[in-house]
């Protein structure tokens, strides 16, 4: 019976996991640094995937007696027209199965993942005290440009967040 194995190796949905469809059913639900096996018959399938900020994907295989691998990744778009919640599209990778990555090495992309999510919550923590800060000398001198200031802070939150999370993309 032929495999395919599909290996999740994307850097921006680290908490999400995508749910994979097979002939438009849903089959399985892939997390960030797994890999999953999946045994059809011999045919044709349509495989497709998506996430909640992603852009879907698909793409059509033809089953023999042979083993299929693919690599599921994102990118950013060209075009900045994506609608609003998706900010980076899903990309299938037909490979090769002597390429698909070992648990080790899965494991060393999870921590790194984990490092560069853990620097993104600090910043961000940095940005939110800043503005608690601003907003409390705002009380205590009495001073309106200080409170603007913190509610400008609190605004660039989302932003530096959505930047976090796109430097993810990022090759390395």
């Amino acid at each position: 019976m032929p495999e395919v194995l599909i290996q999740r190796r994307d850097r921006a949905g680290y908490l999400e996991s995508y749910p994979l469809y097979v002939n438009r059913k849903l089959t399985a639900r892939i997390a960030f640094g797994e890999t999953y096996h999946l045994e059809l018959e011999p045919g044709r399938y349509q495989l497709h995937c998506g996430g909640l900020f992603a852009l879907e994907d698909e793409i059509w295989l033809d089953l023999t007696e042979h083993r299929k691998a693919l690599f599921l990744s994102a990118e950013r778009p060209k075009s900045l027209k994506a609608p609003w919640p998706k900010y980076y599209r899903l990309k299938w990778t037909e490979t090769t199965p002597i390429q698909i990555k070992k648990e080790e090495e899965q494991a060393v992309l999870k921590s790194e993942q984990g490092n560069a999510l853990i620097r993104a919550f600090g910043f961000l923590t940095l940005l939110a005290l800043g503005a608690a800060w601003m907003f409390w000398q705002s009380m205590e001198y009495e001073e309106p440009l200080l409170s603007f200031g913190g509610l400008a802070l609190l605004v660039a939150i989302p932003w530096a967040y959505r930047g976090a999370l796109l430097s993810q993309l990022k090759e390395k």
